[in-house]
């Protein structure tokens, strides 16, 4: 919140608009998810630690032809990290990846279940 008014998820960022600062001291790490997190923030904390808050938020992020949805860590210094949507607190499904210096990891959070405690997802596309 800020102003006593609830922040407003963030739109789709544009194409090349997420900087990063990578180098010897540090690397990136670049969450997907599904296109239901979009504006959910991602939970970070390197692995075994305790959680503190430190997130970044899901986006829309047009690459290329298509979209993707993602959260990004811009400068993280080189260690094993466990991520978790925040919403989801303790009982969120989490996710661990490698964050090396000078590089970009990328890992995925696994789809929730269809019941969890976003409720039912409703299935897209396909046959039902």
């Amino acid at each position: 919140m800020h102003g006593g008014q609830p922040e407003a998820p963030p739109g789709p960022s544009s194409p090349a608009s997420v900087v990063l600062d990578i180098g010897p001291h540090a690397g990136a790490l670049v969450l997907y998810t599904d296109g239901d997190l979009a504006g959910e923030e991602i939970e970070i904390r390197p692995s075994g630690g305790t959680w503190d808050g430190t997130h970044t938020a899901v986006r829309e992020r047009h690459v290329g032809h298509g979209v993707v949805h993602a959260g990004v860590f811009g400068s993280l210094p080189e260690g094993l990290y466990d991520l978790r949507p925040r919403s989801e607190g303790s009982s969120a499904r989490t996710v661990s990846a490698r964050v090396r210096a000078g590089a970009v990891a990328e890992a995925r959070l696994p789809a929730a279940d269809p019941v969890g405690p976003r409720g039912p997802r409703t299935p897209t596309g396909g046959a039902q």
